[in-house]
């Protein structure tokens, strides 16, 4: 019988250790574990803002993860910067397909566009947020990281959702991947990404999205964003790149059969 998502999170923020360019890869196994879903954001930061790893390093930039508790959390806080400890600051939420919070199935990321790494200080007398979201009032890092993002376009979400697509099939067995209904192979796959949905706000970001979907014999993994380059709207929320991903475990255990599509 088909489980249900559930949104069940620590009630408290849990502030991640900084994941620094060049860090060792996460292992087959760990990208089912919990140290894959706590890492997923700052790795999908580097993926959707083209960043430049080794002059990320080189430049003493790291990326760090708030993973947020509760709904109105999750929706208050921003994606930001801390320009003294050289951090992008990303937030986290994660949906689960069961009440003991231990199978992921959707994977929230609240990061900074790749065009705002290299901007300065927002305009004097900007609002911030509430005190328990407030932000260093800059988009980004100014000189410090000229060229850390080698493109002002960002890859849309799907690129991450494909590369969850790719590990994931390439850590299934020879006589798994045979049995599985779904595959990224051949000339026409029946394992795909699609192109984001786009969203107007953050409550319409956050709301209910399937991030796995079935039309005839393909499963399609979507994704949902949310984009605000800097100049557009307000400060603490320019600068926001935001997008939903499939969590590699629920794509995992629907190839393998174990979990059904959860509508």
């Amino acid at each position: 019988m088909p489980r249900r998502p559930v949104l069940l999170l620590a009630v408290a923020a849990l502030v991640l250790s900084p994941v620094v360019a060049g860090a060792a890869p996460l292992t087959a196994d760990q990208i089912y574990e919990p140290v894959g879903s706590y890492r997923f954001c700052a790795e999908a930061q580097l993926d959707v803002a083209n960043i430049d790893e080794q002059l990320m390093n080189e430049r003493g930039i790291s990326i760090t993860t708030v993973i947020w508790g509760a709904y109105n959390d999750l929706l208050f806080s921003k994606s930001g910067v801390d320009v003294d400890e050289k951090k992008i600051i990303t937030g986290e939420g994660i949906e689960w397909l069961d009440a003991e919070s231990t199978d992921p199935g959707l994977l929230r990321c609240k990061m900074r566009t790749g065009e705002s790494l290299d901007e300065g200080a927002w305009p004097e007398g900007s609002a911030n947020n509430a005190p328990r979201f407030q932000l260093d009032p800059y988009y980004g890092f100014g000189d410090l990281a000229d060229g850390v993002s080698t493109s002002d376009v960002d890859q849309p979400c799907a690129v991450v959702n494909q590369r969850t697509i790719d590990n994931v099939w390439a850590n299934l067995s020879p006589a798994e991947r045979a049995a599985s209904d779904y595959s990224p192979e051949g000339d026409t796959p029946t394992l795909v990404t699609t192109p984001d949905s786009p969203s107007e706000s953050g409550p319409e970001w956050l709301g209910p999205y399937p991030v796995l979907n079935v039309a005839g014999d393909v499963l399609q993994v979507r994704s949902k964003t949310l984009f605000t380059p800097t100049g557009f709207s307000t400060p603490r929320f320019d600068g926001a790149r935001y997008c939903t991903f499939v969590a590699p475990q629920y794509l995992r255990d629907v190839l393998l059969g174990t979990q059904a599509v959860v509508a």
